[in-house]
Order: structure tokens, then sequence, then C-alpha cells
């Protein structure tokens, strides 16, 4: 016989008995038979508590072991932890072994129940502790059934078994092992099939050789040796098992109730339960028959959730006193029970069922369908606004038919609510939604008032158009304004006087595609290197040759006013005639005949802001050393070219309207979209080679 490993386990947490598991339907899951040798009764079982947590330690790791119940199927369930790894099974060889082998990259197996301490002796009377009924089992040739509850009687039909006895074995169903349920409550014995954890069928009889036979299962014994009732073992706990019972006129003997209470409902229900006052206030009643479920749920809070085993308790514990139930019902059919503390039950009990067939009695309260329309109306008033298309729509349902007291108390609202609800009501009909008013609009603009204004935004002199931004809504391009709004409404007004008026020119101007003050640096490829490139370097190096903090502020705002004069004010004294010939002026800056070498007069001088860019770019020479000078140099010549590049905009603008004048009906315009897409540099590759291969051999012939 080989050794078993020695191995070094602690319980950390004992864990604890829940009842519906180790006393249920599946509790044979649940107890187990402790494999140490020379223990005073082997054959007691010990429970698997739920919350158990052992300590091994194997090849220097501890290895913490924790049982926890899979909800699914309601069998053990063991975790297992070391450092951080960790494995659930529903086997306690599978995870141990699991996490071991993980660590050590073996293939070595630890037994659970070793590892456990479900081989230490101490580890299993700790287990076994506090406990009130060990389960046990006996054999019936190859089915081993599981008793895991008792209750005695004096019926002879029942091997005197009695409510809350229950025992279970496993056998085919639908060509799959199930678990088969005996169990006698309320007087009744039932067999309840399980399979894949949930219930299948149940029968019912007055004993078990008349359930069984019902079943169809098993046949070849009697109900009585299915139950496990003919069993020697479970005939002598019987025997030992003795219920404490006493009379409804001993219910003033507090130590012979109490003794009942301990014995049948103590361990089930809360500790704070002032059980006794049913009795006492029963006792005191002149009428026997009480409806427990009401009287129960007095006993407790009103949230208080009552389960299967506690109402089971309460039942032992009114039989215990002397009571009976004279419910025409089954439980499964209603919660409401009827029971009497009358010794001649069996009167009541035909009285009541007499009642429930001629249907004077129903197994379930009416419900106040009154109450329930108050409250779905109510629900109704709170998810909606309170608006004419909300709450006084819905309440103008009702509002013509109740009274206003009657609608304030039983809905929370106000007078003013009722009232706007009857006149919807008048108006609109019962419920019906809100007629909508219709909308009356008036066109306050001509139509040759609006094709004034998009003539006058299609002038050169007054938008330029982006040649790759495009208006979100309209999907037009979006147009730069040349200059500010009121600006631009001044020169409009002075064009035309029975144009649309100052309100509808900024109304149609706002939220639209023309844009004022928007960063123009991207607009041509002009503007942006001989303009924005250049005084952005102008501020960089002012920034960085500049020490002087008030100086280099001074500095950077002149720059910003020139840029400003050369962007926006310069070409507005520039001077051109509608038929495209330029007039003479006075500064050599301003002058488009000097510009073009056709101006016969003399300039002699330069206007003020035209001189103010020299003396700028004087000023900083003054601050600067005189290796620098010649970066200035090329900044100021690139500012000439950007002025000049603003006065062929405004001559070839003008030119262009000059030409399209002289359009008669014999003329053509060639309209060229410049905002044609340009190939990635891949397919103009790829065009270039095919049209290369093409003209080489043309030009080899």
């Amino acid at each position: 016989m080989p050794k078993q490993r020695q191995v070094q386990v602690k319980l950390i947490e004992i864990g604890s008995l829940v009842e519906n598991i180790h006393y249920g339907p599946f509790s044979r899951f649940w107890w187990e038979l402790p494999s140490v040798p020379n223990l005073p009764n082997p054959q007691i079982r010990f429970p698997i508590r739920i919350g158990q947590k052992t300590q091994a330690y194997l090849n220097g790791q501890n290895f913490f072991i924790t049982i926890q119940v899979f909800n699914k199927d309601q069998i053990p369930e063991y975790f297992c932890q070391s450092g951080n790894t960790s494995a659930t099974e529903t086997s306690a060889t599978k995870a141990i072994s699991k996490v071991y082998q993980n660590i050590f990259n073996n293939g070595t197996r630890y037994s659970g129940p070793i590892v456990i301490g479900w081989n230490n002796e101490k580890i299993i009377n700790t287990l076994s502790s506090n406990i009130d009924f060990y389960p046990f089992t006996c054999k019936l040739e190859e089915y081993e059934i599981f008793i895991y509850g008792l209750g005695s009687s004096t019926s002879l039909d029942w091997n005197k078994a009695g409510n809350g006895y229950k025992s279970s074995l496993i056998h085919i169903y639908m060509k799959r092992q199930a678990i088969f349920v005996s169990e006698i409550e309320d007087d009744k014995c039932f067999v309840h099939i399980y399979q894949n954890f949930k219930l299948q069928k149940s029968f019912s009889g007055n004993t078990p050789n008349d359930v069984w036979k019902d079943s169809g299962f098993i046949q070849k014994y009697s109900g009585k040796q299915l139950f496990g009732l003919e069993d020697k073992i479970t005939q002598q706990k019987l025997q030992e098992f003795h219920i404490p019972k006493c009379l409804p006129n001993e219910w003033k003997n507090f130590e012979k109730m109490e003794k009942l209470y301990k014995y049948n409902l103590q361990r089930r229900t809360s500790a704070n339960t002032d059980w006794y006052k049913l009795f006492i206030k029963w006792d005191r009643s002149e009428n026997n028959i009480i409806e427990l479920n009401s009287e129960i749920k007095s006993l407790y809070p009103p949230e208080y959730k009552f389960s299967d085993r506690e109402l089971g308790a309460w039942f032992s514990m009114l039989r215990a006193t002397g009571c009976f139930n004279i419910t025409p019902w089954s439980r499964n059919e209603s919660e409401y029970q009827f029971w009497t503390k009358s010794q001649n039950p069996i009167q009541e009990k035909l009285l009541l069922e007499n009642f429930f067939q001629m249907g004077f009695l129903i197994s379930s309260p009416t419900p106040n369908y009154t109450n329930t329309f108050w409250s779905c109306f109510r629900k109704a008033l709170d998810d909606n606004k309170k608006n004419r298309d909300g709450k006084r729509r819905i309440l103008s349902i009702i509002a013509n038919d109740f009274t206003y007291k009657e609608l304030e108390n039983n809905l929370d609202i106000g007078t003013h609510t009722i009232s706007e609800s009857r006149k919807h009501a008048i108006l609109n009909g019962f419920g019906c939604p809100p007629l909508v008013k219709p909308i009356f609009r008036r066109l306050k603009v001509t139509i040759e008032q609006l094709d004034q204004f998009e003539y006058f935004f299609t002038r050169k002199d007054v938008v330029n158009m982006s040649s790759y931004k495009n208006h979100l809504q309209s999907g037009l391009p979006i147009m730069y304004l040349q200059n500010h709004k009121q600006a631009l409404w001044e020169k409009f007004s002075e064009e035309y006087s029975n144009g649309i008026r100052r309100t509808s020119f900024m109304t149609h101007l706002q939220g639209s595609r023309y844009v004022f003050q928007d960063n123009l640096g991207g607009l041509c490829s002009e503007c942006n290197e001989c303009g924005y490139e250049v005084f952005a370097s102008i501020n960089a190096f002012i920034n960085t040759h500049i020490i002087d903090e008030s100086l280099k502020k001074n500095l950077i705002q002149n720059s910003h006013i020139l840029r400003r004069y050369i962007r926006r004010d310069y070409n507005k004294n520039l001077k051109i005639t509608f038929a495209g010939i330029p007039i003479h002026e006075p500064c050599i800056c301003h002058c488009f005949r000097h510009a073009l070498g056709i101006c016969n007069h003399q300039h002699t001088i330069i206007c003020n802001k035209c001189k103010d860019l020299f003396d700028f770019f004087d000023q900083l020479k003054s601050y600067i050393n005189e290796e620098l000078y010649e970066t200035l140099e090329n900044y100021m010549k690139k500012l000439f070219s950007w002025m000049g590049h603003h006065a062929r905009k405004l001559y070839l603008n003008t030119q262009v309207q000059v030409n399209l004048d002289k359009l008669d009906e014999n003329g053509a315009v060639i309209i060229v979209d410049y905002k044609m897409r340009i190939l990635p540099q891949n397919a103009r590759h790829l065009l270039f080679t095919q049209f290369l291969k093409i003209f080489i051999p043309n030009q080899n012939g």
C-alpha cells in the first residue's frame, strides 16, 4: 500500500451551513464520510461547509483552498490559489493539482481531501460541531438511499414517519441519471424528480406506497422501501426521534411553548421575532380560525422575505401546538392558509371546502381595481411633461368625469392643471393631441432684392472665393469678405438704394458662407509666402534680436498695423475706372499708371501710410547689427511683392469685368474648374511612365 504524502494543513475559516443546500434536494453532494482511522463513529458524515478555507504547505509554497457553491448546479466548487495562480474546479483534486502543475511545471497530483484536511481528526471534529441532525444512508440492493430529514407520527402507513421526513436516491429518468426525492409534508407524501439540477416532475399521494405506485418508477420495491422506512437504521432513528407537543389549552404555559419553539422554529427564523405574540392573541380570540399568512407577516418587518423552510418550520410549530390546516387548496396554488385551534377540525374544513366550491371563497384576494386605476393614471402623469401635449392631454381623458376634489386627492395635482385639462378636452377632444396652428410665412424680401444681394457678393472687390474650403450646409465655396460688414453695408446701400434693409443684409451674412477675418494665409501662395510668412518672420526676428521689452512690444504692434494696412487698405487707394483705365495718383506707391510705365506726371510725395513701411525698417536697423541688414532688405522686397500682388489682382479683376461687359450675343465664356483635384504622386508617376512609353516610339519612328 503506497504511503500517503504528509501535508501540513491549517483550517483558517470553518464556513457555514445553508439549510436549502445542506438539507435540500441535492444535499447528498454536501456531506462526506471521514477518511480518518479509528474514529468512534466512522459512519457519521461531516458537512462540506460553504466558505470553509484551509491552508496547505506544498513544496515550499502556501496553497489556499476555499469551498464555494456553484449557483447554477448547487454543487460544491473548490477555489485554489497560490500567489498569482488560481483555479476553480468542481473537484478539489483537479483544482489543487492544476495550480501546483502551473507553478512547478510538472505532472504531480495531490489528493484533494488530504490537502483540504478531511483526513485530519481535529479538522473533522471542528466541521462536525454545532449540528442538530446528521444525514445518513441505507442500502436497498443497488440503491443508496440518502436520508436528510426526519419526522415522526403514529401512522402505520408511514412506518411512524411524519412531516419533515426526506430522502433521495439516484435512478434513470428519460435515459439519464436523476435524483428522486421522497418526502412527507403537509400530511401528504411526495416524489420529486430532479434532473440537471431542475425539478422535472412531481407526484403526490396519501402514503409512500401510493405515491411511488403512481409514479410508475422502480415498481419491484414498495414505496416504504424506496422512502427508506423499512431499513433498521431508519427505524432506530425514528424511535429515538421525539417531537414535543401540546394542546391549545396549554398555550399559557410559556416554558412548554418555549421548548416547542426551540425544537421547531428557533433555528429557522429571526431571533428577534415575537413568536409567542401569535399564540397569545389567538388564545384570547373567540374565533378558532385564522389566516396564517397575514398573522405571521404582522410579526416581521414589512420588507421581510420568508423562505420555504421557514414557513415549513412555522407549520411544524402549529401542528406541535395542536393546530390543524383546514385550507381547501394546496400551498402551490396560494400563499394564503387557514388554520384552526379547534380539536375537531373536520366540520370547519368541510365548511371551507363547500364555500370554495360554491365560489364564496377564493384562493387569492380580488385586487382593488379602483386603486389600480388611480395608480396607473398617476404613473402616466408622472412620466409626461407639464405642458399641453403632456399632463394636460393625459388628464383630459377623465377630467370632466371626476370632481376637482377626487382628482386632487387621488392624483396629487393642482386645480390649474385640472382646469387646463378640461379646456383641452373641449378644444381638442378627450386625450387627443392638441391641434397644430397653421404657420403663415411671409416673404419680406423680393426676388429682385435677393438677386441684387447675390450679384453684389460675386464681385471681386467685395469677396474673394476660397479655392479649397466649402460651406458645410450649402456645399458652395467659402467667400472671404474684403472688408468688415458695416463697410460692405454702406457700399451696398449706396449702389442699391431700394435694396434690402440693413437687418436683412446682416441676417443673410450671419452663419452663411460669407466669412470675415478668417485665416487667409492659405488663400494663395503669393499672399502666404510674401505676406503672412514674412510678418511672422519679422515678429520672430524682433523677439530674437531686440532685448528691451517695451521697444519689442512697440515694434511688434507696428508690424501688425503694417500688415493690416497692406492687406485691407492699400488697394483702396489704387484708382481705376469701370472701363479698366488706370488713374494717376500723386503717391508713387499708389499710381497704377506709373506701375504700367505710362504715367507722364512727376511723383514727388509718398503718403504717410506707405512711408511708415520704410520708417519701420529704418527703425529696426537702428537697433541691430549691420550683419542683419541684408535679412531686413529681403523682408522689405517680399512685402513690396505682396503690395504688387494686391495691385495686380485689382487690375485683373477689373479687366475681367470689363471684358464680360463687352460680351454680346456672339460671345462666349469659357469656365475653367481651377479647383480640380490633383492626382496623388503614385498615380502621376504611373501616368507619366505610360505617356513616356507612348512618346518615345513615336519619336524614334
